[in-house]
């Protein structure tokens, strides 16, 4: 029994480290990036996510001037992505936009930038916000660039729910002040609200609530 198990450890060790030989036997031309990309991706749907990652860095550094270069650094993205990395997955995501600005997957990594920050967001508004920060600028960037792109409209709807998540945190500090009454603590923070998440649900409450406060 121990003979096999050992014989299965050997097994699982010889397809995890080489990186270009296929567990069923299936030899990769190491100096072919298209035959590379392709068994990576292999990985990627059979969730096989350590060993894609490994092989798409190879082929971004070793073919980093060509096409397969760039669509390694967005699958990478991809990849941390279905792990829920998605502090990983977002900085995957800008980098290949910062490198390959006019490539035509650009518009998806940048959404795709901001959905990560999104799904990074914590679920209560006691913690830092800071990702939802991102992510409205990040979709703010995508609607600013691709007007009608395929995913307006679905950037549109998460811009509006982080603005609200950072809304709700300016809100509850405001509504603190309030019951403290301390009007001028809670002015700013409703002035916050006004001038920064115009577009968020609670900016007419916000509103109505600097009508009434009372002077200091």
């Amino acid at each position: 029994m121990k003979a096999l198990k050992f014989g299965f450890s050997l097994i699982l060790l010889a397809c995890s480290c080489q990186i270009f030989l296929g567990c069923a036997g299936k030899t990769i031309n190491e100096n072919d990036p298209k035959e590379l990309y392709e068994d990576a991706d292999e990985d990627v749907k059979n969730d096989r996510f350590l060993l894609a990652l490994d092989k798409l860095r190879v082929i971004k550094s070793k073919f980093s001037y060509s096409s397969y270069g760039a669509l390694s650094q967005l699958r990478i993205g991809d990849v941390y992505f279905l792990q829920e990395s998605y502090p990983e997955a977002a900085s995957a995501y800008e980098t290949f936009v910062e490198l390959y600005p006019k490539h035509e997957r650009a518009p998806y990594a940048l959404f795709r930038a901001g959905e990560s920050f999104f799904n990074d967001i914590p679920s209560t508004i006691a913690r830092d916000l800071r990702s939802a920060e991102s992510a409205v600028a990040s979709f703010s960037l995508y609607l600013r660039r691709y007007p009608s792109g395929e995913h307006s409209i679905a950037a549109l709807d998460l811009k509006k729910k982080a603005y609200n998540k950072l809304a709700e945190k300016e809100m509850e500090i405001a509504e603190f002040y309030i019951k403290r009454k301390k009007p001028a603590s809670a002015k700013s923070r409703l002035e916050k609200i006004l001038n920064l998440y115009t577009e968020s649900d609670l900016a007419s409450k916000a509103r109505t609530l600097m009508e009434k406060l009372p002077s200091e």
